[in-house]
């Protein structure tokens, strides 16, 4: 055990709680808290600090979700190296757990991880087909440096898809291929000018973009939800001109942004010449109405970046995602000339081109859409036979996870977490930035994508019997 030497500032509007999380992760990212040490418990850090136990443990529950630190049950908490810290959490701390030689460890059996997808439904045999005729056909050209932005034969093909499915409005050159949301967010943090960046964001939202924001120095402002997404009087008084949003299937709450709202949100862009980023990660997949059409298909005044991935439909061992940009961004990425590299091979965009000229691609997602609408069914029959009232569950009927609220539950999220783990289950919690969650009803998420529907039911029935216990 170590003492952490934290004072806390009254010169900042920042909360306390905030504050002791910027603090621990910057003794961990700078290895002043050394990888693997054990961490106080939530108690005896608030005796130490003096303060409430609600405030370190939402300082806790914030770097649990980023990885920084890593929870072992009935043992405690315990920092992760500064280099893991952008890994799946269900990666770093599936493996704490069934490494660990703690006698009381539980090996986790079942996970629901949000982002998990079904990797025994990947079209094996066509992709390794169509990979051997590009190999096979593949000339001295395709071993040079080719776009930087893509190869045109993909940009064109995303660009047909999302007209068709998404109702996106561009042309192939608005596309650009990158990596991962990452890469084009830090494609967008060099066609913004820093002075003007002041980002908005949902409350709780994605994890991870916030996280890549902070590090290219960009200001997130977050924005509390409303039943039908971001709330606009938050927005208003957030004087950013920046806003990051999930509109189709808010992450991780899952609620859908209504079509009033989007013209609210659009109206506020076009107002005075703000961006907005739509992140559509899982747009493809909706289980009880036809899919939505983006907010980039209602904008007339070029104010939309639109990211898309292929991540959750065909696999993220791919790395490859695109962006849309509107016209205004496109002419600045022109002007600049920034000296920019293909973010994926080009041999992996000639494969992805191919198995979506010849149908493939469509085939595959009629496939996945009766893959997940079959989990998706029995995670929530499950739910609602085990749990009944105790239960209220929001964003269901699209994506890969659910959102679990239990009513008047005594537990916290890291309790409910923590006794998952004692049978073998995983869970996941994404707390708000701002302390205004209802303690009494704790939320966690379950993901289904990478379950089967037997371990689904499973998983459930065991939960029902350590959360119903009280």
């Amino acid at each position: 055990m170590f003492d952490l030497a934290f004072h806390v500032s009254n010169e900042t509007k920042r909360p306390y709680y905030r504050q002791l999380y910027w603090f621990m992760r910057t003794e961990i990212e700078a290895g002043r808290i050394a990888v693997g040490t054990k961490l106080p418990s939530i108690r005896e850090l608030a005796a130490s600090l003096q303060t409430s136990k609600t405030t370190v443990e939402s300082a806790y529950q914030q770097l649990l979700a980023e990885g920084y630190i890593t929870s072992k049950s009935r043992t405690g908490f315990f920092s992760l190296a500064p280099e893991e810290t952008f890994m799946a959490p269900s990666r770093k701390q599936t493996f704490t757990a069934q490494s660990s030689t703690n006698e009381t460890a539980c090996r986790i059996e079942i996970d629901f991880h949000p982002a998990h997808t079904d990797t025994s439904q990947f079209p094996t045999t066509t992709w390794r087909k169509l990979f051997n005729e590009v190999w096979n056909k593949m000339d001295n050209e395709l071993l040079l440096f080719g776009d930087p932005l893509g190869e045109g034969g993909l940009r064109q093909q995303i660009a047909e898809y999302l007209q068709q499915s998404r109702g996106v409005r561009c042309t192939p050159d608005q596309i650009v291929i990158g990596s991962g949301l990452h890469s084009s967010i830090q494609l967008l943090s060099q066609l913004l000018n820093n002075d003007e960046k002041v980002l908005a964001m949902e409350d709780p939202g994605y994890i991870k973009a916030r996280s890549w924001f902070n590090r290219l120095s960009v200001p997130v402002i977050p924005i509390e939800l409303e039943d039908d997404g971001l709330s606009m009087e938050g927005l208003q008084r957030s004087q950013a001109n920046l806003v990051y949003v999930t509109p189709s299937h808010q992450f991780p709450k899952g609620m859908v942004m209504s079509y009033t709202k989007r013209k609210q949100l659009l109206q506020w862009a076009s107002a005075q010449n703000r961006i907005i980023i739509e992140d559509d990660y899982d747009g493809e997949f909706r289980y009880t109405e036809k899919p939505i059409p983006s907010l980039q298909g209602l904008d007339m005044n070029d104010t939309v970046v639109y990211i898309g991935t292929f991540s959750k439909s065909l696999s993220s061992a791919l790395r490859m995602n695109y962006m849309v940009l509107p016209i205004q961004l496109l002419n600045r990425l022109m002007d600049l000339r920034l000296p920019l590299d293909p973010a994926v091979s080009r041999s992996l965009q000639a494969v992805m081109e191919r198995f979506m000229k010849l149908g493939h691609w469509e085939t595959h997602l009629r496939r996945m859409r009766r893959v997940y609408r079959r989990k998706h069914e029995v995670l929530v029959e499950s739910l609602r036979a085990e749990f009944g009232s105790s239960i209220v569950l929001i964003g269901y009927g699209a994506g890969l996870h659910v959102s679990v609220t239990l009513v008047d539950h005594p537990w916290s999220e890291v309790e409910l977490i923590e006794s998952a783990e004692s049978v073998g289950v995983r869970v996941y919690n994404f707390p708000p930035s701002r302390e205004h969650a209802d303690s009494h009803s704790p939320t966690l998420y379950l993901g289904f994508g990478g379950l089967t529907p037997e371990q689904i039911h499973d998983g459930v029935r065991r939960l029902r019997e350590v959360w119903l216990q009280h």
